[in-house]
């Protein structure tokens, strides 16, 4: 018997490949630099290598990223499902719920 799914997304999703650097907020882990698959207004799935990323966890995600640039800003937000990808990869989603000031490093 088919079972019904429920849609818990509240903003629909587009397919987007950016790179971005994500850092988490209470770590003394390097910032990771990967790639989204999508994102919405207020949340984003990427694809990362890293391992460490749980639910429940802050972290500071930069989009557009480029290294050393001054106009670094970053946006806060919690990982809300972490998902094992082919390729050892880790597929992440992320609520994005502030934008803040100059990403402090």
């Amino acid at each position: 018997m088919p079972t019904e799914t429920t849609e818990r997304r509240r903003q629909p999703r587009t397919n987007l490949s950016q790179v971005v650097s994500i850092r988490p907020a209470h770590s003394r882990l390097p910032p990771d630099v990967c790639t989204t698959l999508n994102v919405s207004q207020d949340g984003v799935y990427l694809a990362t290598l890293a391992g460490h990323y749980a639910p429940g966890a802050t972290v500071y995600l930069t989009s557009d990223f480029q290294s050393g640039s001054p106009m670094t800003s970053a946006m806060a937000g919690v990982v809300v499902r972490v998902q094992k990808l082919e390729d050892s990869k880790w597929g992440v989603a992320i609520r994005i719920y502030s934008l803040s000031s100059p990403m402090v490093q």
